[in-house]
């Protein structure tokens, strides 16, 4: 080997190892900062000895993958547990005294106690303010699912501008990266950026990143529709709108807005993230809380009404709606204690005219009990009559677009049902907030792998720098031999 090849050889390893101790330097200094991967610059063989590739990035694909996808499982379950348990808490436990349920059996008691006295004023005023409550609270429940339904309306369209603006971001920065690339420069630190906006997106929405063979970068939603990188562009969409107890998505004759992809309405709802969840919520989870305490309020209402007192109302003072009729539609909302019965609380033991079948107590006799004994034992019983049992209380159809099932097989008694939809309710709160804790935990534990994986180990980039450092050393000393032999030879040739 010639000086002059050796010293190019020995020059040449020491720009690699100063690049490769540059990248070592940047590596130590980004250790912990959340999205930067471990960079490299290797050495390959060249007919001058070593060159420098640029810094490449260490990633794995498949941990990325499941690292994303919890990720998006994670927020889309913090979004139901914080919407379904301030719900449940709301409504109480099935046991709870204050729940719903324990309001109509206190209105079931309250009754019986007038039972025993049925001209005393006092048990009628008694059991007529707990007759409010329980119109009061549905009132109450209902109205809370509905302002939760357009308080998730409202997030889904914020997180709808949100994801477009990331995707701009990813846009311009995969823009950039390439152009790097093309022009033999250091794309490593764009592509970071790019990925962690990409890791935040799918928070909002299920996706799944592809890249070509030159690197080109496709964005995939869950059901196959691909997003496209404008960075001046905003192609997801949602209207706002508000919401009411009447409001569903799709058909026959929905009004609430649908996911939009360039304007045009995605055929399949998207799954995962914020986004997805909030849809479900809005669109299946909450009308169906909604449908059932419609179906609980015109149950209860109704059967009053079929044993001779009218006891609720609708809000105009009609009567009240079959609990299978399209008029059921937010009657929780709307449901109201009868004005004639309020006016007039001795009602309670004679009965209300407007139900023919039944007549009121034909005497005005003070001691009558027939109309509280068809209550007690119909009313709140398995029966319609002595002999034919109640309808059954519906579990399917439910809903302003009648395609809503209860999450619950629904019981023929009253008082059952109502145990049944608030212990349904409490578990799926409950459900959500374990499943929150669940996820959260995987997608702290598989961020952690990607960390190990792809992260920068300290003390392992210690050890690499003195290895390098060496390195140099050593080129540095074939550098100095060969210039003091070429100084030796310059002395022997003068």
């Amino acid at each position: 080997m010639s000086l002059e090849s050796a010293l190019l050889r020995a020059t040449a390893g020491i720009r690699v190892t100063s690049r490769q101790m540059e990248a070592t330097s940047q590596n130590v200094a980004n250790a912990g900062v959340e999205g930067y991967t471990r960079k490299a610059v290797r050495g390959e063989q060249s007919d001058a000895g070593v060159r420098s590739s640029t810094p490449q990035r260490d990633v794995d694909r498949s941990l990325r993958s499941e690292a994303r996808g919890a990720r998006g499982e994670a927020a889309a379950a913090a979004l139901r547990a914080g919407v379904l348990g301030p719900l449940a808490e709301l409504e109480g436990a099935p046991a709870d005294g204050a729940s719903i349920g324990g309001q109509i059996g206190s209105l079931r008691d309250r009754l019986t106690e007038l039972r025993a006295n049925p001209n005393d004023t006092a048990a009628q005023a008694e059991a007529l303010g707990v007759a409010q409550n329980v119109a009061t609270q549905l009132n109450d429940l209902s109205g809370a699912v509905t302002r939760a339904r357009q308080s998730v309306q409202d997030g889904i369209r914020a997180d709808v501008d949100t994801a477009n603006s990331l995707l701009r971001n990813v846009a311009a920065l995969d823009k950039q990266a390439r152009g790097m690339r093309s022009a033999g420069l250091d794309d490593s630190g764009l592509m970071d950026r790019r990925d962690t906006a990409i890791g935040q997106l799918s928070e909002l929405i299920g996706v799944t990143p592809a890249e070509g063979q030159r690197g080109e970068l496709t964005l995939i939603l869950q059901g196959g529709a691909v997003l496209p990188l404008d960075d001046t562009g905003s192609p997801l969409g949602i209207a706002d709108t508000v919401v009411a107890p009447g409001s569903y998505y799709g058909a026959p004759a929905g009004t609430l807005p649908g996911l939009t992809l360039n304007g045009v309405p995605l055929s399949d709802v998207p799954r995962g993230g914020r986004i997805g969840a909030g849809l479900e919520l809005r669109d299946e989870t909450l009308p169906r809380m909604t449908a059932e305490l419609d179906t609980l309020a015109a149950t209860l209402a109704g059967r009053l009404r079929d044993q001779g007192l009218t006891l609720f109302t609708d809000s105009d003072g009609a009567a009240p709606p079959a609990s299978d009729s399209d008029q059921s539609v937010g009657f929780a909302q709307r449901v109201m204690v009868n004005p004639a019965v309020k006016a007039a609380p001795a009602l309670l033991r004679d009965g209300t005219a407007d139900v023919p079948a039944f007549p009121p107590n034909p005497n005005g006799q003070a001691g009558y009990t027939k109309l509280l004994d068809r209550v007690l034992d119909f009313a709140f019983g398995n029966q319609r009559e002595a002999g034919v049992p109640h309808t059954a209380i519906p579990g399917t159809g439910l809903g302003p677009g009648g395609k809503l099932a209860s999450s619950f097989s629904p019981p023929r008694a009253l008082l059952d049902y109502a145990a049944a939809l608030t212990a349904s309710h409490a578990k799926e709160a409950g459900d959500a907030t374990a499943e929150e804790t669940t996820t959260a935990t995987l997608s702290t534990q598989i961020n952690a792998l990607v960390q190990r994986r792809e992260g920068v180990d300290v003390d392992a980039e210690m050890a690499s720098m003195v290895t390098l450092q060496n390195a140099y050393t050593a080129n540095a000393r074939v550098i100095s031999a060969i210039q003091s032999m070429w100084d030796a030879l310059m002395g022997m040739v003068r």
